[in-house]
């Protein structure tokens, strides 16, 4: 008994790290921390002097100050009423991007297999990804009328063409040798597919998948303004027509949060997860 305790305490005697040896890996940890957050802190500090700059050139009947602005956010995230504009909004381009994905990605993986079916849409995407996201916008309030409708089907219709073409090119430039690779093992064709292709396919489209993020959000507040239906865009309507800029800039901001909470949350893990595979790891 006396032998195993004092083995045990030998052992917490080997694993037990020096002070100094704590301090040092804790000042690396830390320097690598400010090493890759510390360019965007010192970004966003820029940023924000120079709108002070324009504040104090401009006035705030013009340019709010941050200050005013960051007041005029917590006015709107206080109520009720705030947090349904920010979920409308992002509800409205959740549900068109789940659509827009299923068609365009599903179409663009039929088209990058099948040359006939890619020769014919290659046109009609070129004239899709064309149009103007403003002439969507009033083709569908003249079809759907200024409804929540039109706002999806805007947003979809924006943004369909885009990863279609995406998902076009990454069927063609994946590496067709490592597919082969896997059928000289056994590999069937469902199982190159889905374990060698699709992961090469995934990891080329999700640099895409944040540009389609940013589009649709900026396509449905546009549509939202434009058909004043109850969101960021209607409520940034709003108060162009109050003239009040304090409100104004503070859904312009929270926008830009709304966008940057799903680009954290969802679209970045799912980039870093579909890219592992080219640092070894498995999807």
């Amino acid at each position: 008994m006396r032998a195993g305790l004092k083995a045990l305490g030998a052992r917490a005697d080997r694993l037990r790290v020096p002070p100094e040896e704590l301090v040092e890996t804790g000042l690396v940890l830390l320097g690598r921390w400010l090493w890759r957050v510390g360019p965007g802190i010192i970004g966003v500090a820029l940023f924000l002097g120079l709108w002070q700059l324009g504040n104090r050139a401009y006035g705030s009947f013009i340019l709010p100050s941050p200050l005013e602005t960051g007041r005029a956010i917590l006015g709107v995230l206080s109520s009720p009423e705030g947090w349904g504009l920010i979920a409308g909004t992002v509800a409205r381009v959740g549900l068109a991007l789940g659509f827009a994905a299923l068609f365009g990605v599903g179409l663009g993986l039929a088209s990058g297999y099948a040359r006939l079916l890619r020769g014919m849409l290659a046109p009609v995407s070129t004239i899709l990804l064309g149009m103007p996201a403003t002439a969507w916008v009033i083709l569908t309030m003249i079809w759907f009328g200024p409804s929540h409708a039109s706002i999806v089907f805007t947003i979809a219709m924006v943004t369909t063409p885009l990863l279609y073409i995406g998902t076009v090119d990454a069927v063609l430039t994946r590496d067709r040798r490592l597919e082969d690779m896997a059928a000289a093992f056994g590999a069937g064709p469902w199982r190159r597919f889905s374990n060698v292709a699709l992961r090469q396919i995934l990891a080329t489209l999700a640099p895409v998948t944040g540009i389609t993020l940013a589009l649709g959000f900026k396509v449905a507040i546009m549509a939202e303004l434009v058909a004043n239906v109850a969101g960021l865009g209607g409520a940034l309507a709003t108060a162009r027509a109050h003239m009040d800029i304090d409100r104004g800039l503070a859904y312009v901001a929270l926008t830009v949060a709304a966008l940057l909470a799903v680009e954290y949350g969802l679209i970045r893990p799912f980039q870093r997860r579909v890219g592992q595979w080219k640092r070894g790891g498995l999807i």
